[in-house]
């Protein structure tokens, strides 16, 4: 049942299943989050919407994450992570409210707006806790790993869920499109919840490393205070919610921005999947690379230039009959932006360890959410002041306003000198049984 990792630490092979679920889980969460982006003309047709009415029903994920994340922490003290992934899952559930929109659709609104509001506020209940499964389940040698896989389950369910709604609602769409697109999404997530309720477990009878044997429970206003003076905690914080925002305000008004060059609601939902598909192959391979080398910084640096030069070469090749160049601009973002996730996390976790990881990978998923709506609402202004497609410029307000949201990160981050906290603590502690 169990293999041997360290001297008096055992890891379990039920590992990869539940590894498996919680994927699933925060997989499901985050479908909903896209389902109307990439058929934002189709929605405000059917529906009797403007533009920035469909815009919110993605921009609640980001301002309610506040409202979870402070749910999160609190749910987390009081309860195990087996009860709190349940609570998220159920939650999930509130998307079968979106199915009364169609009695009446041009009166659907509210209905869609609850809907959304649940799944909303169960995104940080899964995000929230990522590195704290990954190290209660996984060893040392396989906890990047583990990390890396379960921060992409999230952009993964965005990439179905930009990817779905277009194949389902196309231009010749009906009301039953709309009908099977809401039944299926909320159908899943309820298959999903019952599986939590039956197979999903919140650890394995012994720990695997010492760090999560002398896990720190959350304590708000002492967590707080360490944070705020941890200088290259404030370095990520502020340059990985950048890069977080300008992500999700992308692929939230992807088809807003390549509408006006000649690119349809069918291309929006490919090149939504082809950013995430790309990233995830990405990550899989820098997990890695982190597994065996633990170089951190490094990566994060590496990851962030690479960002920085592919949203150049997006923002040069947004242009009419350039489909496949386009394509690939798009993935090369997605190959070096969705990596940041779990190579941030993992720098916030050892920079301020022994805080817990729920608490500083928290804020930094919060306050990137923060500026992610902010950055939809500025984007969805800029979109307006574009010139027309048959303009010869280039650089139009909002590609600006990417580009100078890539640098600034870039260079601020480039300052960042964060410690090993925990992996020297646990060499010290394994150095010290060996001796």
């Amino acid at each position: 049942m169990a293999e041997l990792e360290a001297i008096n630490y055992r890891v379990y092979r039920a590992r990869w299943f539940q590894l498996f679920i919680f994927v699933l889980a925060t997989f499901t969460n985050a479908i909903h989050n896209m389902t109307f982006a990439p058929i934002q003309s189709q929605t405000s047709t059917f529906y009797d919407l403007t533009t920035l009415q469909v815009n919110v029903l993605a921009i609640v994920f980001q301002f309610l994450y506040v409202v979870g994340t402070i749910l999160s922490f609190w749910l987390y003290r009081v309860l195990s992570v087996r009860t709190v992934i349940l609570i998220g899952s159920l939650l999930n559930l509130g998307t079968f409210i979106r199915l009364f929109s169609l009695i009446s659709p041009s009166n659907g609104y509210p209905a869609l707006i609850i809907g959304q509001i649940f799944p909303a506020i169960a995104t940080p209940l899964f995000i929230n806790i990522t590195p704290l499964f990954a190290a209660r389940w996984f060893p040392p040698k396989q906890r990047d790993v583990a990390t890396a896989i379960s921060s992409m389950s999230n952009p993964l369910g965005l990439a179905v869920g930009s990817l779905l709604p277009s194949l389902i609602v196309s231009n010749g769409y009906t009301s039953i499109d709309f009908f099977i697109l809401l039944i299926v999404e909320a159908g899943f997530s309820a298959l999903v919840a019952l599986i939590v309720i039956f197979l999903f477990r919140s650890e394995p009878p012994t720990p695997p490393s010492s760090s999560v044997e002398h896990h720190t429970k959350i304590n708000l206003r002492t967590d707080v205070i360490n944070l705020l003076k941890n200088r290259h905690y404030l370095i990520l914080l502020f340059s990985f919610s950048l890069g977080l925002a300008l992500f999700s305000a992308l692929v939230a008004l992807l088809y807003q921005i390549i509408q006006p060059v000649g690119y349809t609601s069918d291309d929006a939902g490919i090149f939504g999947a082809v950013i995430i598909l790309s990233g995830l192959t990405s990550a899989f391979l820098v997990g890695i690379i982190m597994d065996r080398t633990h170089a951190y910084r490094f990566i994060l640096k590496a990851l962030l230039i690479g960002a920085c030069a592919s949203s150049l070469y997006f923002v040069l090749i947004l242009q009419p009959n350039q489909y496949y160049p386009l394509a690939v601009s798009i993935g090369l973002m997605g190959f070096f932006l969705l990596p940041l996730l779990p190579v941030a996390f993992e720098c916030a976790v050892e920079c301020t360890y022994p805080i817990s990881a729920e608490w500083s990978t928290g804020m930094l998923m919060c306050l990137g959410n923060i500026f992610g709506g902010v950055f939809i609402f500025v984007l969805d202004a800029l979109l307006k002041l574009d010139p027309l497609s048959t303009s010869p410029l280039v650089f139009t307000p909002t590609s600006v306003f990417i580009l100078c949201c890539c640098v600034i990160s870039a260079v601020v981050l480039l300052t960042y000198r964060g410690p090993y906290l925990r992996l020297e603590d646990e060499r010290r502690l394994a150095s010290t049984i060996n001796t």
